[in-house]
């Protein structure tokens, strides 16, 4: 690794400065009657002045001047002085050292510019500061050790200092930071209990392999060898090999420094069992209630592992019984003859320590008792691990922060009290739209919202929504408040008006339901992660549908007070009986008027509920956006009360689970089950595409009846109507995969493989035969007389009709909302299916 100075000269020596004055001066001293500074550019002479040891009128002799140079030398100020005698004068000539006007970086990719800068500042180089020629060295060699310890053995880095007018430097640090070497063998000597593969499996740094191209863990760095070798030695104390020791770890470079050769030699010993254990010291507790923290048995394997884990137990145990600072020193007992290990833990718990003050950070926007109240550790109470924790987890919970940051410190002079210090960084926890979109169910969208999680800083919740699109006009106004009481219930309210559209190219089915209603909501919480929640509302729902209505639809509406709002007309005779197209019309000519058949071609209902809506949810997540770890439980029950023009039960429960796997990944299982009794058509559930199985197009899945204009016109249906099921099936899992950005973006996107089921049935299949007409009808080519028999053996509650898809998606939280897309291959489909391999949603995350 080179480095290059131009335009700079060496300071001058001490010693050189000392012969300048001893040459200019005998031994003999002189009345100084004044001192003149030479040289200065930035510097003022009265600055100098205050740091010489002498004055005008002193007597001086070669000793004071030395001294008075050491001393302007020690100030780090100049690059030479030199002192003379003129006319009873004392005359200090400087060359002051430059001040650094420009730091500038190129090549710098591993090494971010601001963390450059800031390691520069702490050696004194920044802009500003006066440039200390020293301090280069210093630079190669750490900038060299930082390379090394990624791996860069081909690295270089030269500095460049450019002069500039006033005494000013500016410097240019060019880095060519090379390519990371690549493990090409690791080579292991004298294991025999476990193979070369599997040592090799547990080493965070990987030889060389056709993966590698993907994963670059084939990357040598220092950190990863030294997670290598604790990952080895883990392995073998973890099966009891307790005196286990690597007695060599070499590395071998090539000489193009492109490859590393890892050699580790190894003394395995002899394996040993768990003995007696004690705990000792001030235990505080009876010996049983230690005891049971025990996570081995005697006679057992001896495993590291579960020791160190036996000890965070005990101290979790002691801390959150206020003793926040208790020591746990474990001291193993090793008889080699026998191969048995006892263990002493020596516990020394110190004081019990109170929380003195909560300070909170951070949060420019939201008030303090928003953040005060989600705290489970309380000011002036014992110190509990488990109450800090919750704390920093109900915070994260709510959404408004990136971060949560929560640290005990210690008040001096006080052993018994801490402070804790929360600090949070804020993000966007709701959005204001003004929009005009697209999507693939709604076509162009207008749309101006408001919906904010931390209205104001208040906490509450808060949504307005204005929209039109081709298919829907919606308003919507919701508030709901998290601590309508002190004790956590909370409070919600929500009215709405909807107005559908008749649009062929993106309803799922000929029909609209225009309505209007509001709600009052109650959340009660049982504990930490449970709550139940109950809810009135009010529902005034006009159904009015087009020709191409299913006849399940129309029957429906029919049976339940509805009417007939429009006619058409056909010929039951004759060859040409109507034109073509989906709502065919006569053609003059070809049937004799008296031949002509009317039917009914459009329909409309209307239902007033009242609505009662009970739920009960249990939720561990760590976090509500991208959550890596807990699960969530929901179940909730709708109940179309005495009264309502439709009386009816629906039952929903809703699961999902995350574990995170390390390295970024992010396991998640999800599913959701649905049944309902009596229930009204568009109070059905229903299956495909996003939020139930990607790859069959938004709700397009389960039962599936003709239009009434085909069954009227006694002809085939090839594309029949779906209309949901009272019943629902689907699951899932999905892999996230890590993103290769740091920062917010890591927190924002999360790529994902997945695998998923779902269908909707209907279980009761209570279906009259008019549903096909009394003459029988033919969908998709099968010919069907019993209707009911047709339900059943097609849309009855099977498993064998479950339909299933893999594929590939991300999620991406931007400023209107969380975008999601995916590839979806569906791997059962069949006749009649609308299979939708690529799709995107915008509002649905988990």
């Amino acid at each position: 690794m080179g480095m290059r100075h131009t335009h700079l000269l060496m300071p001058l020596a001490l010693v050189s400065a000392m012969a300048a004055v001893q040459q200019a001066y005998a031994a003999d001293e002189f009345l100084a009657q004044d001192i003149r500074i030479d040289g200065l550019v930035r510097l003022t002479p009265a600055s100098i002045y205050s740091m010489l040891p002498i004055n005008s009128g002193d007597r001086v002799s070669d000793p004071m001047i030395a001294e008075s140079i050491r001393t302007l030398y020690a100030s780090g100020l100049f690059d030479d002085i030199k002192a003379f005698k003129e006319n009873n004068v004392l005359v200090f000539k400087v060359v002051e050292r430059p001040v650094i006007s420009k730091l500038e970086f190129k090549g710098n990719k591993l090494i971010p510019k601001e963390a450059l800068e800031q390691g520069l500042k702490k050696m004194g180089i920044a802009e500003g500061e006066v440039f200390k020629k020293s301090a280069l060295q210093v630079i190669e060699t750490e900038l060299e050790q930082q390379y090394t310890q990624q791996g860069r053995y081909d690295a270089d880095v030269t500095v460049e200092t450019v002069a500039r007018p006033n005494n000013r430097v500016e410097l240019l640090l060019n880095f060519n930071e090379g390519t990371a070497a690549k493990v090409f063998d690791i080579n292991i000597i004298g294991n025999t209990v476990f193979s070369d593969s599997e040592i090799k499996q547990a080493f965070a740094v990987k030889e060389s392999g056709w993966a590698s191209i993907v994963t670059r863990n084939d990357r040598y760095a220092r950190e990863k060898m030294a997670a290598s070798l604790e990952a080895l030695r883990a392995l073998y104390l973890n099966k009891g090999y307790i005196n286990f020791n690597i007695i060599n770890s070499q590395l071998n470079i090539s000489e193009d420094k492109k490859n590393i050769f890892i050699e580790v030699s190894v003394d395995e010993g002899s394996q040993f069992k768990f003995g007696e254990t004690k705990f000792l010291g001030d235990a505080l507790y009876k010996p049983e209630e230690l005891n049971a923290l025990k996570l081995y048995k005697d006679g057992e394997t001896y495993s590291q592992e579960r020791v160190n884990a036996v000890k965070q137990l005990l101290l979790r145990k002691y801390g959150n019984a206020g003793y926040y600072y208790a020591e746990v020193n474990v001291v193993p007992d090793i008889n080699n003859e026998t191969g048995i290990v006892n263990l002493n833990y020596y516990v020394n718990p110190g004081q019990q320590v109170t929380v003195r003050r909560i300070n909170f950070t951070g949060n420019n926007k939201t008030a303090d008792e928003v953040l005060r109240r989600e705290m489970r550790q309380m000011e002036g109470a014992l110190a509990s691990n488990e109450k800090i924790d919750l704390s920093k987890i109900r915070l994260e919970r709510t959404g408004f922060f990136k971060t949560v940051d929560v640290k005990p410190v210690r008040v001096p002079n006080t052993p018994d009290q801490v402070d804790l210090n929360v600090a949070v960084e804020e993000q966007h926890s709701g959005t204001t739209t003004l929009a005009v979109g697209y999507s693939q169910n709604g076509g162009v969208t207008f749309q101006a919202g408001l919906s904010q999680t931390n209205f104001m800083g208040t906490g509450n919740r808060v949504a307005i929504d204005l929209s039109r699109s081709e298919t829907q006009d919606y308003y919507n106004l919701s508030v709901t408040d998290p601590y309508f009481t002190i004790d956590g219930v909370s409070r919600g309210y929500n009215v709405y008006y909807r107005k559908t559209k008749l649009n062929e190219n993106y309803n799922v089915n000929n029909y609209v339901t225009d309505s209007i209603g509001g709600s009052l909501s109650f959340g009660y919480p049982i504990d930490e992660n449970q709550s139940l929640s109950a809810s009135l509302g009010i529902d005034q729902t006009k159904v009015r549908t087009g020709p191409s209505v299913s006849t399940y639809i129309r029957d429906y509406l029919l049976a339940n007070g509805g009417k007939a709002t429009g006619k058409s007309r056909w010929c039951p005779s004759g060859e040409n009986k109507v034109g073509e197209g989906e709502n065919p019309k006569p053609i003059p000519g070809t049937c004799k008027d008296d031949l002509w058949d009317d039917y009914n071609d459009a329909f409309e209902g209307e239902f007033l509920t009242y609505m009662l809506n009970l739920g009960w949810s249990y939720n561990t997540l760590n976090r509500p956006v991208f959550p890596t770890s807990g699960m969530s439980h929901r179940v909730g029950l709708e109940v179309g009360l005495p009264g309502s023009d439709v009386d009816y039960q629906k039952l929903t429960y809703d699961a999902q689970a995350f574990k995170s796997l390390g390295a970024g990944f992010v396991l998640r299982g999800y599913g959701k089950l649905g049944y309902g009794n009596d229930l009204p058509f568009y109070k059905n559930f229903y299956a495909g595409g996003y939020g139930s199985v990607r790859g069959y197009d938004n709700s397009s899945l389960g039962p599936k009846y003709p239009s009434v204009i085909f069954q009227e016109t006694e002809r085939n249906d090839p594309d029949p109507e779906e209309v949901g099921g009272n019943a629902l099936v689907q699951f899932g899992t999905e892999l996230a995969l890590p993103v290769p950005f740091k920062g917010d973006w890591a927190r924002q996107v999360r790529p994902v493989i997945f695998a998923e089921g779902a269908q909707v049935f209907d279980t009761k299949c209570d279906i009259s035969n008019s549903a096909y007409g009394e003459k029988g009808m033919t969908i998709n080519g099968q010919k069907i007389t019993d209707v009911k028999q047709y339900c059943k053996d097609n849309y009855g509650l099977d498993f064998g009709n479950l339909r299933y898809s893999v594929g590939v998606g991300f999620t991406w939280i931007t400023m209107i909302g969380p975008l999601s897309l995916s590839y979806a291959y569906p791997l059962n489909d069949k006749k009649g299916d609308d299979t939708k391999s690529i799709q995107f949603e915008i509002g649905r995350t988990f």
